[in-house]
């Protein structure tokens, strides 16, 4: 009975961690859900760690999120260098500011494809809106 019971766990444990891996660019990345209710964020993450295209597609969600959330606040930085010759040049680098806190970010689905050695992994994330 007992050896019954830990078989049964472990089959669950098993389970429960599997990825889900597909062939191809899963629908719901393309084209992922509305609501008024709800933000949606799309990402996707390319690497030979599948850890890392996990992060990356995770990263990627996020801001999408944190777009729709609040704008990003563009900053203007100018920089200012002497060439060997002695002309100076000045440059503007714009840079993109966003400053949200994000909570109650729930992953809705998760897919990963591998190709040859690179992991690639799409994940679909929600975040219900504040009232």
């Amino acid at each position: 009975m007992k050896k019954l019971l830990f078989i049964a766990c472990l089959f669950v444990a098993i389970s429960s961690s599997a990825q889900d891996f597909v062939d191809s660019i899963p629908a719901w990345f393309n084209n992922p859900p509305t609501s008024s209710k709800k933000f949606y964020g799309v990402g996707e993450g390319k690497s030979r760690s599948m850890g890392i295209a996990d992060s990356k597609a995770m990263l990627s969600a996020n801001l999408q999120i944190a777009e729709q959330v609040e704008p990003a606040k563009v900053k203007d930085i100018k920089s200012k260098s002497t060439s060997v010759d002695g002309k100076i040049s000045e440059e503007i680098i714009q840079r993109e500011i966003l400053n949200v806190n994000l909570s109650d970010v729930r992953v809705v689905k998760k897919a990963y494809m591998q190709a040859g050695d690179t992991f690639t992994v799409y994940v679909l994330l929600e975040m219900k809106k504040k009232k």
